[in-house]
C-alpha cells in the first residue's frame, strides 16, 4: 500500500547482534562514525565528574544516563548525543538562546548544564538533565501497557499546559518532537540515595554481550555490551509521580522565525502542512499533541503505521483516508521524489500516487477504544488455546502502585488464555472488550476534529484546547 516504501527507508548493512533480554534499547547499528558514543556503566565524564551507574533510556539520536554527580552530590540524566547531531545542537541559533529562554517551570524541564568530548566516533554533546522516570510512549503502546482513562486525560491536559506555557514565551516545539516520547513522569527525589540503595531500588543492570555478524571483535565504535533500561513499572515502591513533563529541546526555534528545511519530528506526529513542506507553526504542534492525546487514551497513534507509512507522501496518503477529507486543493500540485519528500524540482518530482483505504476511520478508531475489563478477566465461550509457560512473567499485573495510572493488557484473560494481539481471532477477541464509554467518545471525537483540520490557522491553540470538555470528565485535579 505504501507508495514509496522501498525508497524512503535508507539502505545500509548489519553489523551487530541485538543482544537477548536487553529489551527495546537504542539503535546497535548506531554505534559507528557519526554515531552514539560507546558507553559502558562506571564511565566517568567531565573531568570524572559524572559517574555512570545506569541506563535511562534511549532515542534515535541519543542515549540517557543515571549519573552521580559528585561534585554536587546528586543524582543526574546523561543525555549524550550522537556525533552528527552534536554540532548543529549545540549551536546557540538551534538550542542554546531558544531553549535557556524558556524557564523551568513544573512542566517544562531544561538541563542544568551542558559540556562536550571527543571519542570514537567524533564530538559529542551532553546535557546535564534532572532524573526523570520512563516515558508515556512506553506505558501507552497497545497491548504491553496502556494508560487508565483518568490518567489519560490527566496526561494529555498536563502535557497542553507545558506546551501553552512555550508558546506563550514565543517559542513553537514542533521540532523538538512533541510526542509521547518526550512526555516523561516525575520522580521522588533520589538524591538521598547511595548507589548500593539505586540498584536496590531499581535492580542492578542488566547487560548483553554485544556480537558482529561477521563474529570479528567490536572495535573501539561499539561497547563490549548493551544495557537494558531501568524498569519503572518493577520498582518496587511508588517512586513515579503521577505529573508529566515536557523534554528533549535539540531544535527549539522561535515562531517568528521557523526552519526552511523539514523538521525531525517522526511522521506520525508530523503536520500535514509540514509534510508538504511549507513551514512549522504552533499550529503544528496542536496536530502533534492531538496525535499524542490519541495514543494515550486508545494506545495507538491515528496515523501510526510502520508498513503503510514510511514517508512524508505515504502520511499524507493516510491522514486523508483516516480524515475521509481530501487534501486542500493547493496541495494537490505538489511534486514528490523517489524519497516520498515534498520537491519543487520538476525533472525529481512526480505527483502524488492517492491510494485508498476504508478500514479505518478516525470515528472508527475512537470508537472502538478498548478498556481494562473488571476482574481482568472476559469469558467469549471461544475456547483460545493456553499460552507456554515462558510467557507467565508477562501476565502478571502491575504493582498496586500504578493502578490509578497503568494496567497491563496481556494480564487480562479471555476465556482460556490471556490477551494477545497475535490471536488468530483479534477481531473477534476485540469485539468482546469493554469499549470507551459513548458520552466520552463524543467528546473526545469533537476535541481530535478540531484539531485535524488541514487549514493551521483553524486550528485551535493550545491554552484553548485546555477548556475542552473532556479534560474535565473527572473531579480529581488535573
Amino acid at each position: 500500500m505504501s507508495t514509496h516504501s522501498s525508497s524512503c527507508e535508507e539502505d545500509f548493512d548489519l553489523r551487530f547482534f541485538l543482544p537477548q533480554g536487553v529489551g527495546d534499547t537504542e539503535d546497535v547499528e548506531g554505534y559507528r562514525a557519526g554515531g552514539f558514543h560507546p558507553v559502558h556503566l562506571g564511565d566517568t565524564f567531565d573531568g570524572k565528574r559524572y559517574k555512570v551507574v545506569h541506563k535511562l533510556g534511549a532515542g534515535g539520536f541519543s542515549t540517557v544516563w543515571l549519573a552521580r554527580d559528585d561534585k554536587e552530590h546528586q543524582w543526574v540524566a546523561l543525555k549524550i548525543i550522537d556525533a552528527a547531531h552534536s554540532t548543529p545542537t549545540a549551536d546557540e541559533k538551534s538550542l542554546g538562546h531558544a531553549m535557556l529562554r524558556v524557564s523551568e517551570t513544573e512542566r517544562v524541564v531544561v538541563h542544568r548544564r551542558q559540556f562536550a568530548f571527543d571519542g570514537p566516533n567524533g564530538h559529542h554533546l551532553c546535557l546535564v538533565l534532572p532524573v526523570l522516570g520512563p516515558s508515556l510512549s512506553a506505558l501507552s503502546y497497545c497491548w504491553d501497557c496502556r494508560l487508565t482513562p483518568w490518567f489519560a486525560r490527566r496526561a494529555a491536559y498536563q502535557a497542553i499546559r507545558a506546551v501553552a506555557d512555550l508558546h506563550s514565551q514565543g517559542l513553537s516545539n514542533e521540532a523538538l518532537d512533541v510526542t509521547t516520547g518526550n512526555l516523561l513522569l516525575g520522580l521522588v527525589n533520589l538524591d538521598c540515595y547511595e548507589e548500593n540503595d539505586i540498584y536496590e531500588l531499581f535492580g542492578r543492570p542488566v547487560t548483553g554481550g554485544l556480537q558482529t555478524e561477521s563474529g570479528e571483535m567490536t572495535g573501539t565504535e561499539a561497547p563490549r555490551y548493551i544495557v537494558k533500561s531501568i524498569d519503572f513499572l518493577s520498582a518496587p515502591s511508588n517512586v513515579v509521580r503521577p505529573d508529566v513533563k515536557l523534554v528533549d529541546f535539540d531544535q527549539c526555534f522561535s515562531a517568528s522565525s521557523p526552519p526552511e528545511k523539514m523538521l525531525g519530528t517522526p511522521l506520525e506526529y508530523l503536520a500535514p502542512e509540514v509534510a508538504v513542506g511549507l513551514s512549522a507553526s504552533p499550529a503544528s504542534d496542536v496536530w502533534a499533541l492531538g496525535c499524542c492525546i490519541l495514543q494515550l487514551r486508545s494506545g495507538a497513534g491515528p496515523f501510526s503505521s510502520p508498513f503503510d507509512v514510511t514517508c512524508p507522501a505515504d502520511l499524507i496518503c493516510y491522514i486523508v483516508n483516516i480524515l475521509e477529507i481530501d487534501m486542500p486543493h493547493q496541495w494537490q500540485d505538489i511534486l514528490w521524489d523517489d524519497k516520498g519528500r515534498p520537491t519543487k524540482d520538476s525533472r525529481k518530482g512526480r505527483p502524488l500516487n492517492m491510494w485508498s483505504d476504508g478500514r479505518r476511520s478516525l470515528r472508527g478508531i475512537v470508537y472502538n477504544t478498548w478498556d481494562e475489563p473488571n476482574g481482568r478477566a472476559i469469558y467469549t465461550g471461544n475456547h483460545a488455546p493456553k499460552r507456554d509457560s515462558w510467557l507467565r512473567d508477562k501476565h502478571k499485573p502491575l504493582q498496586s502502585s500504578w493502578s490509578k495510572m497503568a494496567w497491563n493488557p496481556k494480564a487480562v484473560k479471555v476465556d482460556d488464555a490471556y490477551l494477545s494481539y497475535y490471536d488468530d481471532g483479534w477481531d473477534k477477541t476485540l469485539e468482546s472488550l469493554p469499549k470507551i464509554p459513548d458520552h466520552e467518545a463524543t467528546l473526545l471525537l469533537d476535541l481530535l476534529s478540531s484539531i485535524f483540520v488541514y487549514d493551521p490557522a483553524m486550528r485551535p491553540t493550545a491554552k484553548e484546547l485546555l477548556e475542552h470538555p473532556w479534560f474535565h470528565l473527572d473531579s480529581d485535579s488535573l
